[in-house]
């Protein structure tokens, strides 16, 4: 393990690009078993190897600034390095798994789900007239009602999802549904 923190000094003080990438090689040579263990004991298995990467890159172009001097610093750095890539990770999965559904498709949900019990169509119109109004509303309204209402997401998961705080998406969303009442009305 020692040799590791000679390695890190020795990148540190290097110049020269061909000694420097020489010295990277032999680094992550040591500490890449124990960095993708512990990427592929938190992520799913199919997003090991490319999180893995992430950190490897994230390490490699940052090496240089690294300021500790022990081989405790250097792993934090390194575990501190991978903790924000798996967690980058999993933030861009929950973007890609919340994008909106198009009205047709939820739709085309719905009656594929009534095996039993349909619509009744005097329900099925008030929700089609309710869409309809939603539609006309503000965009950022109609995202907010539909999201919450309709997805069944929460006020936090909304705040998160667009960067405001809980109390912001509690009163946009009040007001939009306020604003869909009177356009019922």
């Amino acid at each position: 393990m020692a040799e590791i923190m000679k390695l890190v000094r020795t990148y540190r003080m290097t110049t020269a690009l061909d000694q420097r990438l020489s010295l990277a090689e032999e680094l992550f040579r040591l500490i890449a078993p124990e960095l993708r263990f512990y990427a592929f004991s938190a992520v799913p298995p199919d997003a090991g190897d490319d999180v893995s990467q992430e950190i490897f890159k994230a390490i490699a172009t940052s090496l240089k600034r690294f300021a500790g001097d022990t081989l405790g610093e250097f792993w934090a750095w390194c575990y501190r390095i991978a903790r924000n890539k798996i967690s980058d990770h999993f933030r861009k999965q929950s973007a890609d798994r919340l994008q909106p559904m198009p009205p047709e498709e939820l739709w085309r949900l719905i009656d594929g789900s009534q095996q039993q019990s349909r619509l009744v169509p005097a329900d099925r119109l008030d929700l089609e007239y309710a869409m309809q109004l939603l539609r006309r509303s503000r965009p950022d309204c109609y995202d907010l009602l539909w999201k919450h209402f309709v997805i069944g997401l929460a006020y936090a998961e909304i705040a998160s999802e667009q960067n405001l705080n809980y109390d912001n998406v509690r009163i946009k969303l009040a007001r939009c549904l306020d604003e869909a009442q009177s356009l019922i009305s």
